[in-house]
């Protein structure tokens, strides 16, 4: 009997072994050889666009991305390198049994440029989502073949046709010649589908328009608008209601002394495209209570600011409850943007002076993406995430600037 049960129990126990080792390697546990011991390691997740970037790990080179490392815990300086493109660096740390990602963007050490419209532009306005961009062409000749101005409001889309081509601007609004377009100022509605044009007088561009449109960003620009100009006022209203209330909606997800002192202590409240994260101005000194405890195990290493200085723009990373300082408030003369979500909602675009800069959520990795002659006020990214687009003037004969597609691929 006992012949017939002795295999079977070391069967069952070889099983268990076995079973037993493989959840510990699956945990990140490891055999030392030099003391015959078994210690516990994490994994370092590294991927990067592009891939096949060498990756470095105190100065040693390991692998290329993308590549899943395993190491003891400790802190590593992590740097990776491609050539033709801005290495990317940051002190990580490794935790027993964690996964940490790293998910670096590669910045081309010269980007290229191409012209996305040629006409010249006059005040571009960009939608609230970053998804659309409006502004008006007014010195452009007649298509001789439609024998139809090409002087209106025009429409960009932000984005990326299923063949991989860039969407063509639409013209949605034909000028009328009695009218100066380059004083004219454009509206978005909250939910873009919709445009206010106002003309306004010279003397008084804060009082009432002297004349307005809404027209329909659907439409084609042989529609006719409707005549608002004594509707302004309320057409305002209603729209300035319904973005407070999409922010009130936005802020009931956040817990509730987070989304307090968002109400009371900060202004410029964005949220990333995907929702995750926040950026914000903060308008006066206070102190981010801490939302998760304990922290998280495999958490963002990059230390944190949750004392708050007013003139000051920090990132708030919902998931991880986390908050990193960004840069400060530029000051109101310089009329450069805020930064701006890039689209992948992991970096963000900073102007400073003549040099667009892109950097890490964590405020960490900031990288000079062009540096020249632009219009400061208006820079924004494609939707892919594979460019960035500028206002600016190559030809100085030219009078009008035009927009410009830098691509970081």
């Amino acid at each position: 009997m006992l012949r017939k049960i002795f295999p079977f129990a070391v069967s069952i126990a070889v099983i268990l072994s076995l079973a037993g080792a493989v959840i510990l390697y699956g945990r990140g546990y490891r055999y030392n050889p030099q003391n015959n011991s078994i210690n516990t390691t994490g994994i370092l997740s590294v991927s990067s666009y592009p891939e096949k970037a060498s990756i470095y790990i105190n100065g040693k080179l390991k692998s290329a991305t993308n590549a899943s490392l395993t190491l003891p815990p400790d802190w590593y300086q992590v740097k990776i390198t491609k050539e033709g493109y801005q290495s990317w660096e940051k002190n990580i740390r490794i935790q027993g049994e964690v996964v940490s990602q790293i998910d670096a963007l590669l910045i081309p050490n010269n980007p290229s440029f191409k012209a996305i419209t040629s006409t010249g532009i006059e005040n571009p306005v960009l939608s609230s989502t970053g998804t659309k961009i409006a502004y008006f062409i007014t010195g452009a000749e007649t298509n001789p073949a439609p024998l139809k101005s090409k002087n209106g409001l025009w429409i960009l889309e932000l984005r990326t046709t299923t063949l991989g081509n860039r969407s063509e601007p639409k013209q949605v609004f034909i000028a009328d010649q009695n009218y100066n377009y380059g004083q004219a100022k454009i509206y978005w509605s909250p939910d873009e589908k919709e445009i206010v044009i106002a003309i306004y007088n010279e003397e008084d561009k804060e009082g009432l328009p002297v004349q307005a449109w809404l027209v329909n960003t659907d439409n084609s620009a042989d529609e006719i608008p409707i005549d608002v100009t004594g509707r302004t006022a309320v057409i305002f209203t209603k729209w300035e209601q319904e973005s407070l209330e999409n922010k009130e909606l936005q802020l009931t997800a956040l817990p509730l002394a987070m989304a307090d002192l968002l109400k009371n202590n900060a202004a410029d409240i964005r949220f990333s495209p995907d929702e995750k994260k926040i950026l914000y101005e903060a308008t006066s000194s206070a102190e981010i209570k801490l939302m998760i405890n304990p922290p998280l195990i495999g958490a963002n290493p990059t230390e944190e600011e949750r004392l708050l200085e007013d003139g000051k723009y920090y990132i708030y990373d919902i998931k991880e409850d986390k908050n990193f300082f960004i840069t400060n408030v530029p000051k109101v003369p310089s009329g450069a943007l805020p930064p701006v979500w890039y689209t992948d909602s992991k970096h963000l675009l900073i102007i400073e002076n003549d040099s667009i800069n892109i950097v890490d959520y964590d405020g960490t990795n900031k990288r000079s993406i062009y540096t020249g002659p632009f219009e400061k006020n208006i820079v924004f990214p494609w939707s892919t995430g594979s460019k960035i687009v500028i206002l600016t003037n190559f030809n100085k004969q030219a009078p009008l600037v035009d927009f410009y597609e830098i691509d970081l691929r």
